[in-house]
């Protein structure tokens, strides 16, 4: 006896709606509505009917190439970047019980595609009474260099009615009977130039024109358009405020280099050391000198944090920063946090209650410079008091006094402050000892001295310098470098700083790096150096004239006010002393030494740099002429 089972097959088929979407995009399809019943034991498959050509066949459809996926969770399709030939109807099934029936169920989806177009129009902007071009210059695909077809442009203006011909006026008569004021802005159409000049502008003339090119003989129709959004206004009766086009404050630290952000501020640094050393220098080619360059550049860096357009761009060029170096601050911030240990840096702003300060420019102060911005007072002896005594805190009381006078129209100080104490890595014997420092003009000077008969030290002759040049280990990480001309005269002096570059200051370092100390006989003089320096004419001579006559400092304040703003003071002023604990500075500081015996006396003028191996950068430069 045989038992026959017969399973019944129902089918349920669920329309949907058609799906349009354009050339390109994606598609998602579910395989059954949320509302379609739950089978046991489902079997799933897609196909889909192309709609062209007609009667095309039906295609089986599973997770195939890059573009076609089917679901093993759900079963919904996706399809990425449609085209044209993905047009057509898709359709999903599903096999399998419904209780004890086997039932089949389908969803169909009618897919169009549509490709999207859009029209590139020429923006052009003017002002009455002036000239105005609009521009029609088709591409070279459109005039093949080979063909011996001639063209000719014809304008009109687009209008609601329909499109009203300007130039040329007579359609027979190309060259003819147009408005004077319209004319071609290249009579003889060189490299197939069909641009449009209207003098003499008025308001009227605004509106959307349209070049067509179309081929001489016939006249007809046009084998290339372009459309152009002409705009004219009334001149300005005054100045448009500063910041009418500033879009964003300073951005975030985007990495678009090969170099590292260190390693672009680390070049940046030593190429404005040796910018403003070669400037101070020129000021005073006898004198003593001090000054940190790495506290001036601090003060910059700070104020581009709200520059922008030629401020920002001046002030980039005067730090020697590529253009828009968006991690700047982020890597000034980094460098403030490596030498915390050994160097003290602190930054400020006072400002005018009159000057409103952006609250982005107050917290990335805060969170780059540790900076909190104070409000000055309507007392000038209260802001020189205010002012000096941060000074004094910040360089633990070595430098008392920055400014003697705050005028009450001052809107804005910059401050940045420097403070190191370094002891010796090898020490000098305690010994009273004064010897005679031959100054640039002769002179011979009884001068204290440092010294040591058996000083454990680095020396070496730096033929890039032409100088012999001794380093000084120091705690933290620094070392002082001396460096003594070749000969001991102004003119040799002269001649070993225009010879200081990034590359020979670096080159000097290295080689130092790589020379045995030997056992030496050693007298440095004495110095305790307290150096001012006027910023502004530094900052002149650097091209940042416009900070001082309406800077574009557009994400510090809005600046959308009737008070100018510029900047009043701005001044610098650098301590070093050099005992027999070490060095301690607001400045840096050089030696002089001979090379005739294993000795090294700096009695006569020399240049030195104190350097921080940990940043790769000098802290602080000068010179000795005089102890």
């Amino acid at each position: 006896m045989k038992l026959s089972v017969i399973a019944s097959l129902f089918s349920l088929l669920l329309l949907t709606e058609g799906f349009f979407i354009t050339l390109e995009s994606s598609l998602y399809l579910p395989c059954l509505t949320v509302d379609a019943p739950k089978l046991n034991d489902p079997t799933l498959s897609w196909t889909f009917t192309p709609t062209s050509p007609p009667n095309s066949s039906t295609i089986p459809l599973s997770s195939t190439g890059d573009r076609v996926r089917v679901s093993q969770k759900d079963g919904h399709l996706s399809l990425s970047r449609v085209g044209l030939e993905d047009q057509g109807t898709y359709t999903c099934q599903v096999t399998g019980y419904l209780g004890d029936r086997m039932v089949k169920l389908k969803s169909s989806y009618p897919v169009e595609i549509y490709q999207a177009r859009f029209e590139l129009w020429e923006l052009v902007e003017g002002q009455t009474g002036g000239k105005l071009r609009l521009p029609c210059s088709p591409p070279p695909p459109v005039l093949p260099a080979s063909s011996r077809t001639t063209y000719q442009a014809v304008w009109y203006k687009v209008t609601q009615q329909g499109k009203e011909r300007v130039f040329p006026r007579i359609r027979g008569e190309l060259g003819e009977g147009s408005e004077s004021r319209f004319s071609w802005s290249s009579s003889s159409h060189e490299k197939d130039d069909y641009s449009l000049e209207i003098s003499d502008g008025t308001l009227e003339d605004s509106g959307v024109y349209q070049c067509d090119l179309v081929e001489s003989r016939t006249l007809q129709k046009p084998v290339w358009s372009q459309k152009t959004e002409l705009s004219v206004r009334e001149p300005p009766t005054e100045p448009p405020p500063l910041c009418l086009d500033y879009i964003s404050p300073w951005g975030d630290c985007v990495s678009e280099s090969s170099r590292s952000g260190r390693a672009i501020l680390q070049e940046s640094l030593n190429e404005f050391s040796l910018k403003v050393y070669s400037q101070l220098r020129e000021a005073d080619k006898t004198q003593n000198l001090l000054f940190s360059p790495i506290s001036i550049a601090l003060v910059l860096t700070h104020l581009l944090l709200g520059a922008d357009g030629d401020t920002r761009m001046h002030l980039e060029n005067a730090l020697s920063l590529p253009p828009s170096f968006s991690c700047l601050h982020n890597e000034i911030k980094n460098l403030r946090v490596e030498l915390k240990d050994s160097v003290e840096i602190a930054s400020n702003i006072y400002h005018s209650p009159e000057l409103m300060l952006n609250d982005l420019f107050i917290n990335q102060s805060k969170l780059f410079y540790s900076a909190v911005p104070e409000k000055l007072t309507n007392s000038s002896e209260k802001n020189v008091e205010m002012i000096n005594n941060w000074v004094a805190e910040k360089t633990h009381h070595r430098i008392k006094e920055l400014v003697d006078s705050m005028p009450q129209e001052s809107l804005l100080a910059l401050l940045n402050a420097v403070y190191f104490k370094g002891k010796w890595r090898v020490v000098f014997e305690g010994v009273n000892k004064n010897a005679p420092f031959v100054s640039l003009t002769g002179d011979v000077i009884n001068t204290p001295v440092l010294y040591s008969s058996k000083y454990k030290l680095v020396q070496h002759y730096v033929p890039p310098l032409r100088a012999q040049v001794a380093e000084f280990p120091l705690s933290g990480k620094m070392s002082l470098y001396i460096l003594l001309p070749s000969t001991p005269s102004a003119e040799g002096l002269q001649a070993l700083e225009e010879r200081m570059s990034p590359v020979t200051v670096k080159t000097m370092v290295e080689t130092l790096s790589k020379v045995a100390p030997q056992m030496t006989e050693v007298m440095l003089p004495k110095i305790k150096l307290d150096i001012k320096t006027n910023l502004m004419d530094l900052l002149d001579g650097m091209g940042l004239t416009d900070l001082f006559d309406a800077p574009k400092l557009c994400g510090l304040t809005s600046m959308h006010t009737d008070t100018p703003l510029s900047l009043t003071d701005a001044r610098h002023r650098a301590f070093l002393s050099l005992t027999e604990e070490g060095v301690e500075a607001g400045a840096v500081t050089s030696l002089s030494f001979s090379r005739s015996f294993p000795t090294f006396t700096a009695l006569r003028p020399f240049v030195m740099v104190l350097w921080n191996h940990e940043v790769q950068s000098p802290l602080f430069m000068g010179r000795v002429t005089k102890p």
